[in-house]
């Protein structure tokens, strides 16, 4: 003996705890191995299909619980299937043949992930029933005529014309005060008009109702319908709602 004390043994410096921290349960200690073998300094899991078909499994179930836990504020644990005790098996394919697989859990994870969520977004939009794009200007327009015996004072040079909707015209022009005039006009035997002017930028909405002892308006909808035509920059979109009930 020379006096000098041995340190004490300890384990592995990376299965050291500090005081307080929570133990891993099985299925991280065998998720952070199995991320070692794939993206580690001497990854070799590409030579184990097990292995890997292994690693997917827990990549997505732990995607799914850390996406859980931030949308729900508590913790939620995804279902993982059991590691199977069979030994691995070498991929009987040449090694130029096979394909790099790293990452491959959080890739479909995060791709299923994805794609639900855009599914029900897209699920959760209203759609128009028509969308009317710009078409070319009539010359000698008579709406400009019409505005200007309102007194409305348009800018023929910046009158748009759309695409009309059943029998209904649609167009916008901006007037000597700045504004933007939206105007529906239906030219059959209704002659509904209707005008909204607002400041540029602004998204203007003008919607027509189909009452049936009025007028002959919509009479390709049920009455008590409505028709309403979105303004936006380039297009006009239309939506028609049903009666309420």
């Amino acid at each position: 003996m020379d006096g000098s004390s041995s340190a004490p043994d300890s384990g592995p410096e990376s299965l050291e705890l500090t005081e307080g921290s929570p133990r891993p349960s099985d299925t991280e200690r065998e998720l952070a191995e199995l991320r070692a073998r794939a993206y580690g300094p001497e990854a070799d899991i590409e030579a184990d299909p097990a292995a890997m078909a292994r690693l997917a499994e827990l990549e997505a179930a732990h995607l799914f619980t850390v996406t859980a836990e931030r949308a729900g504020g508590s913790t939620v644990v995804a279902p993982v299937p059991a590691a199977a005790s069979a030994e691995p098996t070498r991929d009987p394919r040449p090694a130029g043949a096979r394909r790099p697989s790293r990452r491959a859990g959080v890739v479909i994870g995060g791709t299923v992930l994805v794609g639900a969520l855009a599914a029900a977004a897209w699920n959760l939009v209203p759609r128009p029933d028509a969308t009317l794009q710009q078409i070319a200007v009539e010359a000698n327009s008579d709406i400009i005529r019409v505005l200007s015996a309102q007194g409305r004072g348009p800018v023929p040079s910046t009158l748009r014309r759309f695409e009309p909707y059943h029998d209904v015209r649609v167009w916008s022009v901006e007037d000597h005060a700045g504004k933007v005039c939206f105007i529906v006009w239906d030219i059959a035997e209704s002659g509904r008009f209707s005008i909204k002017c607002a400041p540029p930028g602004t998204e203007v909405a003008l919607t027509l109702s189909v009452a049936r002892e009025a007028d002959e308006f919509g009479r390709w909808l049920p009455d008590g319908s409505n028709v309403d035509f979105r303004f936006r920059e380039d297009t006009v979109d239309v939506f028609v709602r049903a009666p309420a009930d």
